[in-house]
């Protein structure tokens, strides 16, 4: 009996977090620092340890789920909405200080670098269409901001808590720095202070001592050791040199499974994630302009041979263009008409070589398709499957691989010819992947689609404060969308999340927020 009690008692205390300890993540060296001058994922994620937002998403013990996108106070303690939905009043609270780094210096933030913040977003970033229906920024006192919108916006609050999009960031920092790429110019309010970063070797941050929520991070810091190659981001996880091989801790199925053999003490979790793959296509132009050509091109996809062969069965075909993971929103192929939701799910050569004779291609036709080569598993091979596939029904594809900073200026801003391939980001409102993906002329549109009719449905969307009548609005997008092939989607793997059995407290959360994602986790290498 007193055994009993004294292992009980030994695995009670074994699960109180312990302070200390770094936290190593392998992972590639990101393009810049500066949240508002890169889309990249690796600048969002790498700067989300140091900066604060006024309103954040759960983490840790708060979250239900990994798509747990309800909003809690962050730097704003309070806010109120007006009853038509158009005015936010945030109070900030009283005593956050930023890093102690010149030429900032612990100083108090302030209503102003809210101001200062959401401005230089709304006026810099390749995301600043989030925020489009901003009218007016208004500074009321030193701790209050109000924002007064255009209109009703059903996706502002969870824009205003996606990590580093939304970053609170100090003036003097950019009129000493120029921009906040600079190491030194990185400072904010949040859980880690970046110390130190050399370039192609490492980045060091270290636990804020002055951060606003007490008693957290348990960590005494995070160190991201630059490696550019997969399999020796692996081989790092595998030896126990690194606690993460991926900055959101993430493995392919074949990896995770491979680490699972090699290393059978490693806590490995499948889990289906809010990310998408896919081929765009400029259709503004020709071949792409035509419905015919796009169509061809999703029939000549095999989704479900593709995930046999490198998914293990385990992938979501029914990929877009709401993602599989984002489940409150999405709109089951098997609810949309057999001949539209053939264009989601469906493989059928025969109709697609039909299909290109009928647009005028009855002998074929040779597109580029730009990429970047570095991508996680399985996208190496997803480039050669789709070069493959699409030349079995006639149409040639010249792989044009691109470096990841030119990639990521533009390409994946749809600057480009003809056709690319590659993932979304894990966006965090169902927007981000519908007016984001396809309202017109806005960058993140990579395939260049117009349609006034669709325009409308996007619009009216994001304007419903109703979750219900919102989700009706969604609905119908998804099924008008189904036969456009606007966008080809390929299936979408789970990732493994994986770790040492030290990392306590590592709950995965989508989105970028590593900081946050940290804010709880603890190590215990006794």
């Amino acid at each position: 009996m007193l055994l009993t009690i004294a292992l009980a008692a030994t695995a009670i205390s074994a699960q109180q977090p312990k302070r200390g300890g770094v936290f190593r993540i392998a992972e590639r060296e990101a393009p810049g620092l500066d949240p508002h001058l890169s889309i990249s994922f690796l600048t969002h994620s790498y700067v989300s340890l140091a900066y604060s937002q006024l309103v954040r998403f759960p983490n840790g013990p708060e979250q239900k789920s990994p798509t747990d996108f309800s909003i809690l106070p962050d730097v704003a303690e309070k806010w109120t909405v007006s009853k038509d939905g158009t005015v936010y009043t945030f109070h900030l609270r009283k005593g956050v200080r930023f890093h102690t780094k010149p030429p900032v210096n612990g100083r108090e933030l302030v209503a102003d670098d809210v101001k200062y913040s959401l401005e230089r977003f709304m006026a810099k970033s390749g995301f600043r269409e989030r925020l489009e229906p901003v009218q007016a920024i208004d500074v009321l006192d030193r701790s209050t901001v109000r924002v007064t919108l255009k209109e009703p916006y059903a996706p502002f609050l969870n824009h205003l808590a996606n990590p580093s999009f939304c970053a609170i960031l100090p003036r003097e920092a950019e009129t000493k720095f120029r921009d906040f790429n600079n190491a030194d110019a990185v400072i904010g309010t949040g859980p880690f202070v970046l110390k130190s970063y050399e370039k192609g070797v490492r980045v060091v941050f270290e636990r804020n001592p002055s951060y606003f929520v007490k008693g957290v991070p348990y960590l005494d810091g995070v160190v991201l050791e630059i490696t550019p190659d997969a399999v020796a981001r692996l081989a790092l996880l595998r030896s126990g040199k690194v606690e993460q091989a991926h900055i959101w801790g993430w493995l392919s199925p074949e990896e995770g499974k491979s680490l699972q053999k090699t290393n059978p003490e490693m806590v490995v979790t499948p889990t289906l994630v809010i990310g998408q793959g896919f081929i765009y296509m400029r259709t503004d132009q020709p071949p792409f302009n035509d419905v015919r050509v796009r169509r061809a091109v999703a029939l000549a996809i095999d989704r479900k041979g593709w995930n046999d062969a490198l998914l293990y069965g385990e992938g979501c075909l029914d990929a877009g263009p709401v993602p599989c993971a984002l489940k409150d929103w999405k709109l089951d192929a098997l609810k949309l008409e057999p001949a539209k939701a053939k264009y989601l799910v469906g493989h059928d050569p025969a109709e697609a070589k039909r299909l290109l004779a009928e647009a005028g291609y009855p002998n074929g036709l040779t597109i580029p398709m730009y990429h970047w080569p570095g991508y996680i598993p399985p996208w190496r091979s997803y480039y050669e499957l789709a070069a493959e596939n699409l030349g079995k029904v006639g149409i040639t594809v010249e792989l044009r691989p691109e470096e990841y900073g030119k990639y990521i200026s533009t390409t994946a801003l749809g600057k480009y010819d003809k056709a690319a391939m590659g993932p979304s980001t894990p966006f965090t409102d169902v927007d981000d992947f519908l007016y984001g993906r396809f309202y017109p002329e806005l960058s993140t549109n990579q395939s260049h689609v117009a349609d006034a009719e669709l325009s409308k449905m996007l619009v009216a969307q994001r304007r419903e404060m109703d979750p219900k009548k919102r989700k009706q609005i969604v609905d119908d997008i998804q099924r008008y969308l189904a036969d456009k092939a606007y966008y080809v989607y390929v299936p979408q793997w789970p990732q493994y999340i994986a770790h040492p059995p030290s990392v306590k407290g590592f709950k995965h959360h989508d989105g970028y927020g590593l900081g946050m994602r940290l804010l709880y986790t603890w190590l215990d290498r006794t």
